[in-house]
C-alpha cells in the first residue's frame, strides 16, 4: 500500500517530474526511440487519503449541496459516502461504484463511474413533516414504480454529475482548470485510465513528449545536440 501525505496535486506533480527526469536521463541512449518511450505507460498510485482530501478541496468546498463526501477504495470497486442537502432535505447516502474511465489531460478532466448497487439511504432528515412524507413517497416510487435508483437523479439536480442509465459522469474541469499546478502537470503528463486497488487508485499515465521537449516555449530540452549518432562539430579549438 502506498502511503504519502502530500496533497494530491503536489503528489501528481512530483511523480510526473520524476518520470520526466527518467526520460531526460535516457535521452542520449534512446534518442532515436524517444517517441517509443513516450508511449510507455506508468502508474501513479494515489492513496485513499489523498483522494478524500482532493474531494474535500475540489468538490465539497465548491458544491453547497454536498456537505460531506468520502471514498473507501477496494480491489475493483469503491464505496462512496455522501451527505447532501437539497431544498431542506438532508440525507446520508452510500453506494458502490466501479471506475469505467479516468481521463485527465489538458482538455478534459473527468471520472466515469458505473453504479454497482442501489443507493443505501443511511439517514434522512427534512425540515417539515410534509417534506418527509413526500421524500419517502418519492423513494418508494423510484424503486417500486420506475424501477430506478434515485442517486443519479439527485446528483444531477445538484449539478454534480451527468447520468446516463447506470453510468455517472463526474466532470472536474470546472474546478481543476483554475489550479495552475494541476494544469501544468496535465500539460506534461496525461492520465488515460484508473484501476482500483485496496486503499488506492492506480492512475495509468504517459508523458506528453511534445510538451516536454518544448515545455510550451521556444526552449528545447532535447535537441539534435543530444543525438549520439551525430559527431560533434569540428572547431579550430578541437581540431588543434
Amino acid at each position: 500500500m502506498i502511503i504519502d501525505n502530500k496533497p494530491l496535486d503536489e503528489f501528481l506533480s512530483a511523480q510526473s517530474d520524476y518520470w520526466i527526469g527518467e526520460l531526460m536521463q535516457k535521452s542520449q541512449q534512446w534518442y532515436e526511440n524517444i517517441e517509443d518511450f513516450s508511449q510507455q505507460e506508468f502508474l501513479l498510485p494515489a492513496s485513499e487519503a489523498q483522494l478524500n482530501d482532493a474531494l474535500q478541496k475540489f468538490v465539497v468546498n465548491k458544491v453547497k449541496a454536498i456537505l460531506a463526501m468520502r471514498l473507501e477504495l477496494h480491489e475493483g470497486w469503491l464505496r462512496l459516502y455522501a451527505t447532501v442537502q437539497y431544498q431542506g432535505i438532508f440525507a446520508d447516502l452510500a453506494v458502490n461504484l466501479g471506475v469505467v474511465q479516468a481521463q485527465f489531460d489538458r482538455y478534459r478532466q473527468r471520472f466515469v463511474f458505473q453504479q454497482l448497487t442501489d443507493t443505501d439511504v443511511l439517514r434522512i432528515y427534512c425540515d417539515s413533516y410534509l417534506k418527509s412524507k413526500a421524500i419517502h413517497t418519492a423513494l418508494w416510487s423510484f424503486h417500486r414504480v420506475l424501477k430506478q435508483d434515485p442517486l443519479g437523479f439527485l446528483l444531477e439536480k445538484i449539478k454534480l454529475v451527468h447520468q446516463k442509465e447506470d453510468i455517472l459522469y463526474l466532470d472536474l474541469s470546472r474546478w481543476l482548470k483554475n489550479n495552475q499546478k494541476i494544469m501544468d502537470t496535465l500539460h506534461k503528463v496525461q492520465v488515460n485510465h484508473g484501476y482500483l486497488a485496496e486503499q488506492q487508485l492506480l492512475l495509468k499515465a504517459n508523458i506528453n513528449i511534445s510538451e516536454v521537449l518544448n515545455m510550451g516555449s521556444q526552449q528545447q530540452l532535447i535537441t539534435e545536440a543530444d543525438n549520439p549518432n551525430i559527431p560533434a562539430a569540428v572547431t579550430p579549438t578541437n581540431a588543434a
